[in-house]
């Protein structure tokens, strides 16, 4: 016998396949069952059937009217946020987020947005496809070459930065591959270039170093895609995938035998988005042990928020994720962001305080004192803080969490008669629930 298939489960799996969801998303996926929840998802389709399209660069505005500068790196970050907390298909952008922490590229170092963008477009469009081709993909974008110095890599006086990050980051991971795979690896890159003048990424055959080599144990006058076939012959490769896709997914602390599992999943099935399919309609995935088992990213917290809240996207947002430790477009090194309890340091989580202080202040009065945030039973102090963190994609609440939430709601709330210091309740405990050790987990 399966899983039930309640509202508990459809927040789960939004959570972790998506930016949390509102209340007319848990209805709809509760009433579609699990099959079409994650059908919709896998196949980039729109949960609701009537979702908004996603505005466009140059016609999405944030604080008030100022129009976005596409060469601000700021109005970017502001402007993926933006897709994060709307996009219909939210599978897609939760993925784009994944890969651009495995492909970790900073603008600090190539200082132009564009190819920024460009390669976050690319991370898009293979979101859920081909690995292999994404792979091969990323070796010769533009952003990708720049950070791991590809235009020095050359015949005669290989630079082995990207060859060794294509082992050690991306594919295999550290044990499974030698310092003279990488050395070899590098001659097999060289002869790709990026004329940043042009715009265009050439090959050019005077510059590839057509030699002999062998990499992994396979022997000829390899070239990338040579290198990149090698790679998908190793047993590690699929084991490293599945065991970061689960980490990311699921749990910090993935079993072996699930890591198999995934594993042969990544060799059999074509793409990524067949195997997050077998990964969210297994039961496993549903667990209690693995529900409110991670700890938020930046980005999940304030997307999260902000879509429950239906508060408009704002700079001032994707400057709150760079305070809490996540700055889109800027991953700290090539390793990308750490996670886990990285994320709640005292400063990081000072910043999330400030952030749900500030979405507090936002929120219109008239929203926090409609039905829709007040319970059936007023004066049960508990049912306050119950509806509310239900309503921001929390699912349960610890006792100690509920029991002071709830004196504070008796308080402020329930028995306070005075409309004014009754507003200025409603806004303390949706701070409250935000700032909620619950909160910080999905």
């Amino acid at each position: 016998m399966g899983v039930q298939w309640t509202n508990k489960e459809v927040v789960h799996l939004l959570l972790r396949a998506g930016f949390g969801a509102t209340q007319e998303e848990i209805a709809v996926c509760t009433a579609l069952g699990r099959v079409e929840t994650v059908r919709r998802l896998v196949a980039g389709e729109s949960l609701l059937a009537k979702a908004p399209d996603l505005l466009p660069f140059d016609q999405f505005q944030a604080d008030g009217k100022k129009a976005m500068d596409p060469e601000q790196i700021v109005d970017q970050q502001t402007y993926w946020l933006y897709r994060m907390v709307h996009s219909p298909t939210p599978l897609i952008e939760k993925m784009t987020l994944f890969w651009h922490g495995h492909f970790a590229t900073a603008n600090y170092k190539v200082k132009d947005t564009a190819l920024m963008v460009a390669q976050n477009d690319l991370l898009r469009k293979f979101a859920l496809g081909s690995f292999k081709q994404l792979l091969i993909e990323i070796g010769k974008d533009p952003a990708m070459m720049i950070w791991l110095d590809v235009n020095q890599n050359k015949k005669g006086k290989p630079n082995e930065n990207y060859a060794r990050e294509v082992m050690e980051l991306f594919t295999l991971g550290i044990g499974h591959y030698t310092e003279t795979d990488v050395k070899e690896s590098a001659r097999a890159f060289t002869g790709w270039t990026y004329n940043k003048n042009e715009g265009k990424v050439a090959y050019n055959a005077k510059q590839h170093d057509n030699d002999q080599k062998t990499v992994l144990g396979e022997s000829g006058k390899l070239d990338s895609d040579d290198v990149i076939d090698i790679l998908f012959h190793q047993k590690a490769l699929p084991i490293f995938l599945a065991e970061k896709l689960l980490q990311f997914f699921v749990t910090d602390t993935p079993s072996q035998s699930w890591i198999g599992t995934i594993a042969d999943l990544i060799v059999q099935k074509q793409t990524i988005g067949e195997v997050l399919k077998e990964l969210f309609l297994s039961d496993e995935f549903y667990a209690e042990t693995y529900r409110m088992a991670l700890i938020k990213t930046p980005a999940e917290y304030v997307a999260g928020i902000l879509k429950c809240c239906g508060v408009s996207v704002a700079r001032g947002h994707a400057q709150a994720m760079r305070k809490m430790g996540q700055e889109l477009f800027n991953p700290p090194d090539v390793a990308g962001w750490r996670g886990g309890s990285a994320w709640l340091t005292s400063n990081c989580l000072l910043a999330r305080y400030q952030f749900a202080e500030g979405v507090a202040k936002q929120m219109n009065a008239q929203t926090l004192a409609s039905a829709a945030y007040t319970p059936e039973a007023k004066d049960a102090a508990a049912d306050w803080p119950k509806l509310w963190a239900d309503r921001m994609g929390v699912s349960t609440l610890s006792a100690q969490t509920l029991h002071s939430l709830s004196a504070y709601a008796d308080d402020t709330i329930v028995h306070q008669g005075q409309a004014k210091q009754r507003n200025a309740g409603l806004r303390g405990l949706l701070q409250l629930v935000l700032i909620s050790p619950e909160s910080q987990m999905k």
